[in-house]
């Protein structure tokens, strides 16, 4: 008796959110062919099995084919399946959290020409109803980037590379839905230990406020104790 081995579609995608406006984004592409030609969708793809032999560093490939850049913040979210998520069959796809200045992205020099853009989270699912199960895969993704943010240095992945605490504060804000008092974050932020001031200042203000940046680049950071507002 010969084996019989089905065909199961295997496809990784990326949930890119950043800031704007004080509001959480999320980045989308629109389609350019079936299934789901003309709709939005997250900027995802197939692993390139001759780029790369694991399965992170063809996500990272993946990701800056989609985007234009190297190095952005990413983590493994999730992995769905089923007969149901894509009409060509039964398929798998393991989705990432990724995190970004919104800045970073050019939305007019895509690699692949593809349409890209900014929409806002609250939108996603009702103005935006994206292809395939990505409506669930954004949910299930912004549960984590929000667990995560009470006990970790997570959000530092939406600044720049310097930024003032303020700045970072707000980020943790948006991202949390409560206001944290300015005393208790800066000094949660110097107990930690993990940012450098740049020797530069925000001007414009009463008083100048200093840049900082992150010592280590590589690895999140986990707080003693959870933020609160």
């Amino acid at each position: 008796m010969k084996n019989h081995i089905d065909y199961v579609l295997f496809s990784m995608d990326p949930v890119i959110f950043s800031i704007k406006e004080e509001e959480l984004y999320v980045l989308v592409v629109k389609r350019n062919h079936e299934p789901f030609k003309g709709k939005w969708s997250l900027p995802g793809g197939r692993a390139d099995k001759d780029a790369c032999n694991d399965l992170a560093g063809s996500f990272a490939l993946k990701l800056e084919e989609k985007t234009g850049i190297k190095d952005m913040f990413f983590e493994q979210v999730q992995t769905y399946g089923g007969s149901e998520m894509d009409p060509r069959g039964w398929s798998v796809t393991t989705s990432y959290l990724a995190l970004t200045p919104i800045e970073a992205i050019d939305l007019n020099a895509s690699p692949e020409g593809t349409e890209m853009k900014w929409v806002s989270l609250d939108s996603i699912g009702e103005e935006y109803d994206l292809a395939f199960w990505h409506n669930r895969i954004v949910n299930d993704a912004h549960l984590r980037l929000r667990s995560k943010s009470f006990y970790t240095d997570l959000p530092v992945n939406l600044m720049r590379e310097k930024f003032t605490y303020a700045q970072l504060r707000r980020a943790y804000e948006v991202i949390l839905g409560v206001n944290i008092t300015r005393q208790a974050f800066t000094r949660r932020m110097d107990d930690a230990g993990i940012f450098e001031q740049t020797g530069e200042k925000e001007t414009g203000s009463n008083r100048p406020t200093p840049y900082y940046r992150k010592k280590n680049q590589g690895g999140l950071y986990s707080f003693p104790r959870m933020i609160k507002g």
